[in-house]
């Protein structure tokens, strides 16, 4: 992860130096106000979809189902199931059925719906518009160097990515 921080600050100083080398004040502007933004956005989805793993984790965690011979003669559910005996395919085919369909995909968006209008990433996307709007009334709004500087941590992640 800190690789991660490391590949973002420096793709962001080279666009800062760049930009003060050339005066480009404005264009630094808008770009550095935009990776503001992706930054607050990127963070806000991150917290809220940990908060939402770890409340699932937690309620996995104490949702025990085995009786209790069970848990004394197999603790750790070492036995419950022959690995040798499942078709991969079929079992593919099964979790294909059980996930596949509209109701299913309502149903997971509900389920997941709390992380994706958690209030980190609610305020990151109210930065995002506010400042695009700010910037227009300014007249100073450029949408390339917007794009670009919105751009950074995504393509931070590629590199990081490739890198890995």
């Amino acid at each position: 992860m800190r690789n991660f921080f490391f590949i973002l600050i420096f793709l962001d100083l080279v666009l800062i130096i760049y930009f003060l080398l050339n005066k480009d004040y404005l264009y630094l502007l808008n770009t550095q106000i935009a990776f503001i933004a992706s930054i607050l956005i990127t963070t806000g989805s991150f917290l809220g979809y940990k908060k939402m793993v770890l409340k699932k984790a937690k309620e996995y965690k104490n949702s025990d189902n085995l009786d209790l011979i069970d848990k004394i003669d197999d603790p750790y559910d070492l036995y419950s199931q022959n690995l040798d005996e499942i078709d991969a395919k079929e079992l593919f085919d099964e979790e294909k059925k059980r996930v596949k369909g509209f109701k299913k995909g309502i149903e997971n968006f509900l389920l997941t719906s709390s992380a994706f209008f958690s209030i980190y990433r609610v305020f990151g996307y109210i930065f995002l518009i506010v400042s695009i709007l700010f910037l227009m009334d300014k007249k100073i709004f450029s949408p390339l160097y917007f794009f670009i500087g919105l751009s950074i941590v995504p393509f931070s992640a590629i590199v990081f990515t490739l890198k890995r």
